[in-house]
């Protein structure tokens, strides 16, 4: 019989046996820390949150620059195609790199990847009009607003890093308050359309048609053309009061108002010609006297160098110095190949509802209402866009405009420009010198003030009742 020694604890001395005996606690405790590991006592592989900010970092700057290095100028449809492109890039990204670089793989990130990315393509592919970006907008806003809410819901679930409340949900946030606004905006342009019907009547110029307005009677014929971003509305002050003793035409140009859009930005030469028509076959008749606010000048410069048998006088409200294209809109944004290329999808999404709507116009309802139903959409911010776009031959083409002879010119322009514009107060002085018949005057108002401001209406309705009167007397335009 063989004895085992043991110390005074009870435990066996022998060595063999004490190897046997304190294996299977080893073997447990190694269990034990292998489970500790899987409950996050181990450091994880990859880091979360690196992955995170990078892919919302890519993400945010595709969305950014490939609308406007891919599509400079592009449709409403390809700019925000585009965008979305580059958001399902990062949205990809998060669930690839999470996937392969750490163990806590976003998988539920490759859905808004991919419809996102769907949508986008299609957006660039079929470049859908304004009409079927509205009808969509019924469907798109409730879809988007859906995924929204389901991807917050899987962020806050897996994605534990601080990049998720600083990046990911903010940007899901941002998605849901466009989905809404963009429902809204839908509304909103559906509503305008019946509150507010067409005055005056729609003028088919071949193959499409633009909006005619004329009152009173007597000649010469008043025709007003409008700045960048305006429509017949705009001149309601001014119609209203001209009309009581010469006959006044407000219209709308291509892609204004109640106007039919085109399919590519005109510039001042195909403008002149779309109001040449007009004119002609709405049975109106010459010559005229020409009115130009803002950008409106440029255009109405245009079609004096074009049909100078058709104008009888000219007023000039302010106009757009054609002679600095650098110290103008399209100088400063860019153009249509800018920042300005989003405007569109932003109005899209409502967000020209944000602003005040003092910022539009100071006229009274119901125009003002009709003003803003129009200036808030997509469609008017798209039309704005493509004349900023034309920009630089439109300067050229105004440049054009040499001398109007002896026909009556008046220039109104901001008694504050001389101080705070000294450049464009010298084009207003430059303007002047066209013709031998002229004036150059100073309204103590604002350059919108000219058109929607009572007060400043009064210095506008002068000087256009000046120049009407001097072509049928004869006489000169008089001085301020």
């Amino acid at each position: 019989m063989t004895t085992t020694p043991i110390d005074p604890r009870g435990r066996s001395t022998d060595p063999s046996t004490r190897a046997a005996l304190d294996a299977p606690t080893e073997q447990a405790e190694r269990r034990v820390g292998s489970d500790d590991a899987s409950l996050g006592a181990a450091p994880r592989r990859g880091h979360l949150g690196r992955v995170t900010a990078l892919s919302w970092a890519v993400g945010a700057v595709s969305a950014l620059l490939l609308p406007l290095v891919a599509f400079p100028g592009g449709s409403e449809a390809a700019i925000t195609g585009a965008a979305l492109i580059g958001f399902a890039l990062g949205w990809a990204l998060l669930a690839v790199l999470s996937s392969r670089r750490t163990d806590q793989p976003q998988r539920w990130a490759a859905v808004p990847a991919a419809v996102m990315a769907a949508v986008g393509t299609a957006l660039v592919v079929l470049t859908p009009d304004d009409a079927a970006l509205t009808t969509s907008g019924w469907f798109w806003g409730p879809a988007m607003l859906a995924l929204a809410v389901w991807a917050t819901l899987h962020a806050r679930r897996s994605l534990d890093t601080k990049a998720r409340t600083w990046l990911v949900l903010p940007t899901l946030a941002v998605l849901a308050l466009a989905s809404v606004g963009g429902g809204y905006e839908t509304a909103r342009v559906t509503l305008d359309d019946a509150a507010y019907p067409m005055p005056g009547r729609s003028v088919d110029i071949g193959g499409r048609s633009l909006h005619l307005q004329c009152t009173g009677s007597g000649s010469p014929t008043v025709v007003l053309e409008s700045g960048l971003g305006e429509t017949s509305t705009a001149w309601t002050r001014i119609t209203d009061a001209v009309s009581t003793t010469s006959r006044v035409c407000a219209y709308d140009r291509a892609g204004q108002g109640w106007s039919d859009s085109v399919d590519a930005p005109q510039d001042g030469l195909a403008l002149a010609e779309d109001l040449h028509t007009l004119l002609d076959r709405a049975g109106e008749t010459g010559p005229y006297v020409l009115v130009g606010h803002s950008a409106g000048g440029l255009y109405a410069m245009t079609y004096a160098a074009q049909h100078p048998s058709e104008v009888a006088g000219m007023v000039l409200l302010d106009a757009t110095n054609p002679y600095d294209i650098t110290d103008s809109l399209a100088g400063r944004t860019g153009g249509g190949s800018g920042p300005a290329a989003f405007l569109p999808s932003l109005a899209r999404m409502g967000l020209a509802q944000l602003v005040p709507a003092s910022v539009w116009t100071t006229m009274p309802e119901p125009t003002a209402g009709a003003y803003r139903a129009f200036a808030t959409t997509a469609r008017a911010m798209r039309n704005a866009v493509d004349e900023i776009t034309e920009y630089d031959t439109v300067f050229a083409q105004a440049q054009t405009l040499t001398t109007l002879a002896a026909r009556p010119l008046l220039v109104l322009t901001t008694a504050d420009k001389a101080q705070s514009d000294p450049a464009g107060y010298t084009a207003q002085q430059r303007f002047a010198a066209l013709s031998t018949r002229s004036t150059l005057r100073t309204a103590d108002t604002s350059h919108q003030g000219l058109l929607d401001d009572e007060q400043g209406a009064r210095f506008s309705v002068r000087a256009i009742t000046d120049v009407v009167e001097s072509v049928r007397t004869g006489s000169t335009v008089p001085q301020p």
